[in-house]
């Protein structure tokens, strides 16, 4: 059965912009000029802890203890520190000029999913209209949503507008009373099954998990409509007039 839907709220990062493939890269090429001495596997080991620390120091900037540019520079110190580099000595200066190589190649790689531009065609019917919710810096984020070259290009909406982050419910709801929307006609689309799609659930909202990975894990909560695609999407909903 079609889920009967008026609007569409969508996440950012690895539903419309590959932030996954962006990170990677960025990390490689950067950790060749911070970290030059470690081998391909130490590299790949540095990775791993990098994306660790950038849960950690994300969430501390989420909840406020820090600000945007301090995750940043906690995150080089912490992974320097880690591979015997005197990274709590290095000056903010000094960090941030490691931390902007990184950032470079980062932006240089944004791209959106091969399935954007026709998905959005299509969600572009919903009678209420399409937003976006993003749990990151408004200034990154809205310069990531100029570079998917989307057109028209749908509201962005960070914790600086709805007061607090996902996977509060009062970020999903904020974004419904600001766009006049029903959460329970709203289908919100998103990559994180428990910060996405069960939290929109949760609040209200129709929870969409978008599974780009194919991750085995069983099926989908009750109530979670599941998809490997945003194409999926197109024959899983029916749009409710307004």
């Amino acid at each position: 059965m079609k889920t009967p839907i008026s609007a569409v709220l969508l996440d950012l990062d690895g539903t419309l912009l590959d932030h996954r493939g962006a990170a990677r890269d960025a990390f490689f090429a950067a950790c060749a000029h911070w970290l030059p001495s470690l081998d391909t596997e130490a590299r790949h080991q540095a990775y791993a802890v990098w994306q660790q620390l950038e849960d950690v120091h994300m969430k501390a900037y989420l909840e406020k203890a820090v600000t945007f540019q301090e995750q940043r520079r906690s995150r080089v110190r912490d992974l320097l520190t880690a591979h015997g580099s005197a990274g709590e000595a290095l000056g903010d200066g000094r960090v941030d000029d490691l931390f902007s190589v990184y950032l470079r190649h980062y932006e240089a790689s944004w791209v959106r999913y091969d399935d954007v531009a026709e998905a959005m065609r299509f969600l572009w019917r919903a009678p209420a209209g399409v937003a976006v919710l993003s749990n990151g810096d408004r200034h990154q984020q809205l310069a990531k949503m100029h570079s998917l070259g989307l057109s028209p290009m749908p509201p962005l909406f960070t914790p600086d507008e709805v007061g607090t982050p996902k996977p509060q419910a009062a970020s999903f709801l904020g974004v419904c009373g600001q766009m006049g929307w029903d959460p329970a006609e709203v289908l919100y689309i998103g990559d994180d099954l428990h910060v996405d799609a069960i939290a929109a659930t949760r609040a209200g909202l129709r929870g969409c998990w978008l599974d780009r990975q194919r991750t085995e894990a069983g099926d989908a909560p009750e109530g979670i409509l599941r998809v490997h695609s945003l194409l999926d999407v197109v024959g899983a909903v029916q749009w409710l007039s307004c």
